[in-house]
C-alpha cells in the first residue's frame, strides 16, 4: 500500500513546490524514532542502566547467598550484599584482578580478619554462634566495560558479572 494515497493532493493556485513524498518520509521516520524513544525508556525502566528487574542479580549456594546489580555506572556507589545462613565463621575472598576495577568504599560488619593470598584479599568474618550474617560490600567503579569474576565464599563459588557504564 502507498502512503501517498493517505495523503490528499489539494488543487490550488498557489505556485509552491510541493513534495508530498518528502512529507510522508517524514512522518515515518517520526513515528520509527517514537517508537525508538519509548523502547529506551521501557528499557530503562526495567534497568538496563542501572537497578531494576533486568540488572538486579542473585545467586544462592549451599546456604550462602548473594545480590548484586550487574549494569553500573562509572564512580557511582554499588554493594555486593551475602547473606549466610548456619555458619559459625565466613571467608570471603575476593580476586585483586576484580578489586583492580573498584574502590572499595567500606565493608559492613567489618572483617575480624584480613589477608591477602593466592592473589585474592581474604575477609574473615566470626559470629558468636551459629546463626545468620549478613555482609554488605560498597564499591565505586574505576573502570567502563565488562567486569567478571569469581568471589569465594566458604569453598562455594560465585561467579559476578558486571558492564559499567561511563
Amino acid at each position: 500500500m502507498c502512503p501517498r494515497r493517505h495523503v490528499e493532493n489539494v488543487k490550488h493556485s498557489l505556485e509552491l513546490e510541493e513534495r508530498l513524498d518528502h512529507q510522508v518520509k517524514s512522518w515515518q521516520v517520526q513515528r520509527f524514532c517514537g517508537a525508538l524513544i519509548m523502547l529506551i525508556i521501557a528499557f530503562t525502566t526495567l534497568g538496563l542502566f542501572g537497578s531494576g528487574v533486568l540488572s538486579s542479580q542473585k545467586q544462592e549456594k549451599q546456604g550462602i547467598t548473594v545480590h548484586y546489580e550487574k549494569f553500573l555506572r562509572y564512580e557511582k556507589e554499588m554493594s555486593v550484599s551475602w547473606h549466610v545462613r548456619n555458619q559459625r565463621a565466613v571467608q570471603v575472598s575476593v580476586p585483586q584482578h576484580y578489586l583492580a576495577s573498584f574502590k572499595i568504599e567500606k565493608i559492613f560488619p567489618e572483617a575480624y580478619e584480613t589477608h591477602i593470598a593466592d592473589g585474592a584479599i581474604r575477609y574473615l568474618f566470626r559470629l558468636d554462634g551459629r546463626g545468620d550474617l549478613a555482609i554488605r560490600f560498597y564499591f565505586s567503579p574505576q573502570k567502563v566495560g565488562n567486569i567478571t569474576d569469581t568471589w569465594q565464599v566458604n569453598d562455594a563459588d560465585f561467579r559476578l558479572a558486571h558492564f559499567i557504564y561511563p
